[in-house]
């Protein structure tokens, strides 16, 4: 018995019975469909799109079996067409966007599946999902967007309120303020605190939408899901915490924790920081392995906007520093000697909250193919801005009564009883 067990030919792998499969077979040819007619038609190559959560991945692990070995790690393609001029390119793109499939029904994944799954339940739901039929009537944006990925529509009933209520109040404070000077703004009231707290709500709401590449929580393996938490979730919340200091709600007794705090949001920083940088310089390599490339302007585009959306945010430091390091005898000399100081101050964190949050909408879209990389650009540009702009209004408005001038004010260069 052993004898002849030693002569069964071994058993090959499920590949290698496939590969040894004979390649003729007796087939009727009358059976097989017509030949398709030829036609001449543009060349185009597939390519894997070096996005921020695909490169994020880095090479994959290919398990046994997969025959998609080349694609595996990279979780949308696109097509990068040889010679195309501008108009084009242009045209392909919306045509891609157009013809995009958001979600993966066989992802393994829940939320990648959930991202599919457009939200048809009634009552309220269909009221507020009505609004984005009468802004798109192709039903494009309900579909990509009303989904079920975000539990109870909170994170979009939430971003609603605070960004489309609030960027009309930040004007609206600025035209009042510049028709009386005589008195400091609001900087607190049963309004602005429901800003804050609508904010803060759909800033932490989207944690849990937050996962690309796996199920769990605050995967730091996921840098496009990093991106999303921490530059998202996590700066949005540290310029909310910001505006609370400054607008005379802040509570003593949380005073004393303003150091570690600090150190925290620090903490949220560089770590956001380097991980935009992370996930650029991953782009890069990725691209540098392909046979048919990204257009070297369209890297330059991603370049920029990570870099915006990374670097700056350190500068966020340099300000917060007053508030653990100078705290409330800082503020109390601030105002002393610039009367409407507080006004600024309160502009530049809700202005930064109202900015990162208009910023990762814009990523949210464009992740759901319904702006392009240009555009999701020039958005961020305009986040970028809109605490400066805000706070330089109020520089022209108040004149000598506030300073916009930081070694004026930051506690940082020693002004005041750190002097």
């Amino acid at each position: 018995a052993c004898g002849l067990a030693s002569l069964q030919p071994p058993r090959l792998s499920r590949r290698a019975r496939r590969a040894a499969a004979p390649l003729l077979r007796e087939v009727n040819v009358a059976d097989l469909p017509l030949r398709p007619p030829m036609a001449p038609a543009t060349l185009v190559e597939h390519e894997p799109e070096a996005a921020a959560a695909a490169a994020a991945v880095g090479p994959a692990v290919i398990e046994e079996g997969d025959d998609d070995e080349e694609e595996a790690g990279f979780e949308e393609a696109s097509v990068v067409v040889l010679d195309e001029t501008e108009d084009e390119r242009r045209a392909r793109v919306k045509a891609e966007m157009d013809a995009a499939v958001i979600g993966d029904a066989n992802s393994k994944v829940v939320m990648e599946r959930l991202k599919g799954q457009e939200d048809d339940d009634g009552g309220l739901a269909a009221l507020l999902g009505s609004f984005l039929v009468f802004l798109d009537p192709t039903g494009t944006v309900r579909r990509r967007l009303w989904t079920r990925a975000d539990f109870m529509h909170i994170h979009a009933v939430s971003g609603a309120y605070f960004l489309f209520l609030g960027i009309p109040w930040l004007v609206y404070s600025h035209v009042t303020n510049a028709l009386d000077t005589s008195v400091p703004m609001a900087t607190s009231g049963p309004f602005l605190t429901s800003l804050l707290v609508a904010g803060l709500v759909n800033a932490l709401s989207a944690v849990p939408m937050s996962k690309f590449n796996s199920n769990k929580m605050l995967d730091m393996r996921d840098l496009k899901a990093n991106g999303f938490t921490f530059g998202g979730t996590g700066l949005t919340t540290m310029c909310l915490y910001i505006a609370w200091w400054f607008s005379g709600d802040y509570p003593d007794f949380l005073r004393p924790f303003d150091i570690p705090i600090f150190l925290f949001w620090a903490l949220v920083c560089a770590g956001t920081t380097a991980n935009w940088e992370v996930m650029l310089q991953q782009n890069f390599q990725a691209n540098e392995r392909r046979r048919v490339k990204v257009p070297e302007k369209e890297m330059r585009q991603k370049a920029i906007l990570y870099r915006l959306a990374s670097w700056p945010n350190l500068t966020q430091l340099s300000f917060m520093y007053s508030i653990p390091f100078g705290g409330a005898a800082w503020l109390q000399q601030c105002t002393a000697q610039w009367p409407m100081q507080s006004t600024p101050m309160y502009h530049y964190g809700i202005a930064s909250a109202m900015g990162y949050a208009l910023s990762m909408f814009s990523e949210t879209l464009r992740d759901r193919k319904l702006v392009t990389l240009e555009q999701d650009l020039l958005v961020l540009i305009v986040g970028f801005t809109f605490p400066m702009v805000s706070v330089l209004l109020d520089g022209l408005t108040y004149g000598s009564a506030v300073t916009i001038s930081p070694p004026e004010y930051w506690a940082l260069f020693g002004f005041g009883h750190l002097g």
